[in-house]
């Protein structure tokens, strides 16, 4: 049996599902699973991960005791941990975290062993837009930062010294431009709903209370915000867009007080408050008859995000339904947007663009974006996700018969 170590020092968020859906892959492969991350890390919300420990077959490493939890594990210490688990797999869930280590192997006596995989989620630097001034300064500082440098690793280093076998990356933009990587399927929710289905969830109460609050608030344009608040999520965007145009808001998932806005997020959820136009749950929701619902709530979904040049997963579900959605024209968001005609965008930091694009967006017939969403999620799926993840962890027989 091939030992597989999926490397993920952070669990929070996205990362969890991320390390639940390799996990159950590399399980159905035959590989024994060893997961390494900061166990000690109080998350916000630790479900996909609380499944994972309930397997007798898949091996926990805390990795607290490492730099920075084990974002900042340097090279000697991950060998030994790879060695400690005789690893012929290991698969960095976010290797954009894990440039300095990666680029560690250049001199060649510290290679790691076994097959190295990596998953890329944001190689912002392909879409960054910089003027001359800027230019120069990044060349300056260079010989500082190479080493965790995006552009230097993405461009040069990563195909010049083969610091992975594997470079997956959810962008198919930046992949129809870079031969040497391999588009992987986004891990969105999808996947692991398939796999994770409660019939007595006790969060199916929350459907009975939206249908109520939809009701109270049905001549109203309903905004959905789906997850933790976050500023770089625009949450507080979303909320003053929800009391200027008259809307309603739902928010699925849990507040943050730790988090800082641009606007005052208190003042624009007591106005909404106060007119029957706020809906909170939180509480993170997992279950996915309840999650579909609240989406199904909405004929439109509305993405400000703030210098964000990744993928969504929050815009895959959506999409998954059906559903059109308005983002910010930056990145692999805007690219799917314009290129595969479903939905609309507009530009940041550009007075009133929001404002101006919503107006038309919300007025447009989501119907008419239907067989153009449904072409593209073709392409976005757990059978095509599980095809290239099986087939890039495939390894010869004899490894596998020789364990």
């Amino acid at each position: 049996m091939p030992n597989a170590l999926i490397y993920s020092p952070d669990f929070d968020g996205h990362r969890q599902v991320y390390v639940f859906v390799l996990a159950d892959i590399l399980m159905k492969k035959g590989f024994k699973i060893f997961i390494a991350g900061n166990t000690q890390k109080v998350l916000l919300n630790s479900f996909y991960i609380d499944q994972l420990k309930k397997s007798t077959e898949i091996s926990f490493i805390d990795t607290s005791k490492f730099s920075d939890g084990g974002l900042g594990i340097n090279s000697s210490d991950f060998l030994e941990l790879q060695n400690k688990c005789g690893c012929d797999l290991t698969v960095f869930a976010e290797a954009d975290n894990h440039l300095a280590l990666l680029n560690s192997q250049i001199s060649g006596k510290n290679r790691f062993r076994g097959k190295l995989a990596g998953i890329f989620l944001r190689p912002y630097h392909y879409y960054e837009k910089i003027g001359l001034l800027d230019k120069l300064r990044y060349l300056k500082h260079l010989p500082a930062r190479w080493r965790h440098d995006d552009w230097m690793f993405h461009e040069v280093l990563l195909k010049r010294y083969s610091l992975l076998d594997i470079a997956f990356y959810i962008d198919e933009n930046y992949v129809s431009h870079h031969k040497f990587s391999t588009w992987l399927p986004d891990v969105f929710q999808e996947y692991a709903d398939r796999i994770v289905k409660d019939e007595k969830s006790e969060q199916r109460i929350w459907i009975d209370r939206l249908e109520k609050f939809k009701q109270k608030n049905r001549a109203r344009f309903p905004f959905l915000y789906f997850g933790t608040a976050q500023f770089r999520r625009g949450y507080d965007t979303l909320l003053k867009l929800a009391v200027d145009s008259g809307g309603c808001f739902i928010h699925c998932g849990l507040n943050n007080g730790a988090e800082k806005y641009v606007l005052d997020t208190h003042e624009l959820k007591s106005l909404l408050k106060k007119e029957g136009r706020l809906f909170e749950t939180n509480q993170y929701i997992e279950d996915p008859y309840c999650i579909e619902y609240f989406f199904k709530s909405v004929s439109h979904l509305v993405l400000p995000y703030r210098k964000f040049y990744g993928s969504s997963g929050v815009m895959l579900q959506a999409l998954s339904y059906g559903i059109p959605v308005l983002a910010p024209e930056n990145g692999i968001i805007g690219y799917r947007i314009m290129k595969y005609g479903m939905g609309s965008t507009y530009s940041e930091g550009k007075n009133n663009s929001l404002e101006s694009q919503f107006g038309r967006f919300k007025n447009l017939n989501s119907e008419t974006f239907k067989n153009n969403i449904k072409n593209y999620m073709n392409y976005q799926t757990a059978e095509q996700l599980k095809k290239t993840l099986n087939s890039s962890f495939s390894f010869p027989k004899e490894v596998v018969k020789n364990q």
